[in-house]
């Protein structure tokens, strides 16, 4: 009983550890998804325009109950033929146990993607 009282709380800080690492890897896999389906969004759009691929980054965030902290889907000047789409998505994450893991309090997720204009 001794040992188990010695070891529980290295145990439970392991697995809240892994629950919330987990959580955080899922989230920045959805950051990247929405930074992805952002540039092909901004790709296909002609003329460029940014609302609508602002529009798919924000639906695939809500999808996953995520609130940006910015988007931005940029065309390099002159957006014609062959030039680069770029999406940027920023994400706070926040850890659902912040007295167990505080170096995982709050981070900030940004993910980015690039595509050429068709």
């Amino acid at each position: 009983m001794v040992e188990f009282i010695i070891v529980l709380p290295f145990l439970l800080l392991v697995l809240f550890a892994i629950v919330e690492l987990s959580r955080a890897f899922l989230t920045f896999n959805i950051v990247t998804t929405a930074a992805r389906e952002g540039a092909r969004t901004g790709v296909v759009t002609d003329p460029f325009s940014p609302t609508p691929a602002v529009t798919r980054i924000n639906a695939v965030l809500s999808s996953a109950n995520l609130a940006p902290t910015s988007v931005s889907v940029v065309c390099a000047a002159p957006c014609q033929a062959d030039s680069p789409v770029t999406a940027t998505v920023s994400v706070t994450f926040q850890t659902v146990v912040p007295a167990f893991l505080p170096m995982l309090g709050s981070l900030t997720l940004t993910q980015s993607a690039t595509m050429r204009y068709e």
